[in-house]
């Protein structure tokens, strides 16, 4: 952030400089996203786009904070010369449009005069055209004599020249052009810079035959989301289809899953201290949070069947399954905290954009590790108690 300040204010002295964007992608954005939030313009005129692409851009700059430019993809900030041909002149002089506009660009862009061949080596073309006095010249142009099967001709005489609006760079989205308005951030979440596009947005009337889309980061990170969300809900699923023939019950994959939100609890209590987002990371962190202290509470539980199977009453199994497998527990969540702090303070070069991920993880790890000796059995009892139940209304 120091460098890209620092850059962003050195750029901004070269006069001259339309606009300039300073940046560090790191690791995590894909290199198909052109900024953090992308306002796409897609239309067929491009002084249309232009026209709303200067509106959006003053809307967003009226609403957004912590964002560093805003700047459009293209500007209609070049004159370029259009010629409108007369189709009566060119049936008069006998030659089509095509012919006209071979000859012009020859003229203007060049065209292959001839070669110079070497012996053994690749022969060189030589390109001819029109100096770049008379080429920038709008009178020049005007003046170009043009083959007719009439004789050479001057370019007004088939038809009229005039200066329009142009840009260096027109893009397309499946065959129609669009304008993109990027807006690039310093420190401000993702998720809190698009609740402000979309309420800049939000009245913005469009002509018909236009409309706007919302690429950047958000288009990918809300897709990621999905899938994360449906990979841990799979993880779920498959837990516990694993966790029944293991412990041939319906009920107890359910206690050993309960401490899952629990560990909810304790990362949503570290992001808020820590100042952390809900992010990609923060979502793997939850992902590895629940593969450990789903662990804990199968050691908890494997020793009390085994405890009950020798005989010992339920309440017995249960405090000394508590007391045995304490330490195994808080070693495997002391040794695993203290690998994440320093990921989590930003300690560790490289790895600041997984601090989210440790601070979820050291976070849950420490609520859901103290609840696990407390919940699991309270929820272990009265599931217990539940099929007792059951089985003496059925009888």
């Amino acid at each position: 952030w120091v460098i890209e300040s620092e850059l962003q204010r050195q750029f901004q002295q070269i006069p001259g400089l339309a606009q300039v964007a300073v940046y560090g992608f790191g690791a995590t954005p894909l290199s198909t996203i052109l900024a953090p939030i992308d306002v796409m313009i897609s239309g067929p005129d491009l002084e249309v786009l232009d026209r709303l692409g200067r509106e959006v851009e003053q809307r967003l700059y009226k609403t957004m904070r912590g964002v560093t430019s805003i700047s459009p993809s293209w500007r209609l900030d070049t004159l370029e010369a259009a010629l409108e041909l007369d189709p009566g002149k060119l049936a008069f002089y006998g030659i089509g449009p095509d012919e006209v506009t071979a000859q012009i660009s020859g003229v203007v862009g060049g065209m292959p005069a001839s070669t110079i061949r070497v012996e053994n080596q690749d022969s060189m073309s030589i390109w001819i055209q029109a100096p770049a006095a008379d080429r920038a010249d709008l009178e020049s142009l005007e003046t170009f004599t043009i083959r007719t099967t009439k004789g050479l001709v001057p370019l007004v005489q088939l038809g009229t020249i005039r200066l329009i609006p142009g840009t260096q760079i027109i893009t397309h989205q499946a065959l129609v052009r669009t304008l993109d308005i990027k807006v690039f951030r310093a420190r401000r979440a993702i998720s809190h810079l698009n609740e402000d596009k979309l309420e800049a947005l939000e009245d913005l009337e469009l002509p018909p035959g236009y409309q706007i889309s919302y690429q950047g980061e958000i288009s990918q990170m809300t897709e990621a989301f999905g899938r994360l969300g449906a990979a841990l809900g799979l993880s779920v699923i498959f837990l516990f289809f694993a966790l029944v023939p293991s412990f041939k019950s319906w009920l107890h994959p359910i206690t050993i899953m309960s401490v899952i939100p629990l560990a909810v609890i304790g990362a949503a209590w570290a992001l808020l201290i820590f100042d952390r987002h809900a992010c990609m990371p923060a979502m793997m962190g939850m992902i590895l949070l629940a593969g450990i202290v789903v662990n804990n509470s199968i050691l908890l539980l494997d020793f009390v069947r085994t405890a009950r199977s020798n005989g010992a009453s339920m309440n017995d199994a249960l405090i000394d399954a508590v007391g045995v497998r304490m330490r195994p527990i808080l070693m495997t969540a002391i040794s695993t905290i203290a690998g994440m702090i320093p990921i989590a303070f930003e300690w560790a070069v490289g790895l600041e954009r997984l601090s989210p991920l440790a601070v979820v993880a050291i976070g849950g790890l420490l609520v859901a590790t103290f609840l696990t000796m407390i919940y699991v059995p309270i929820v272990y009892t009265l599931l217990e108690d539940l099929r007792g139940f059951a089985q003496r209304l059925v009888a």
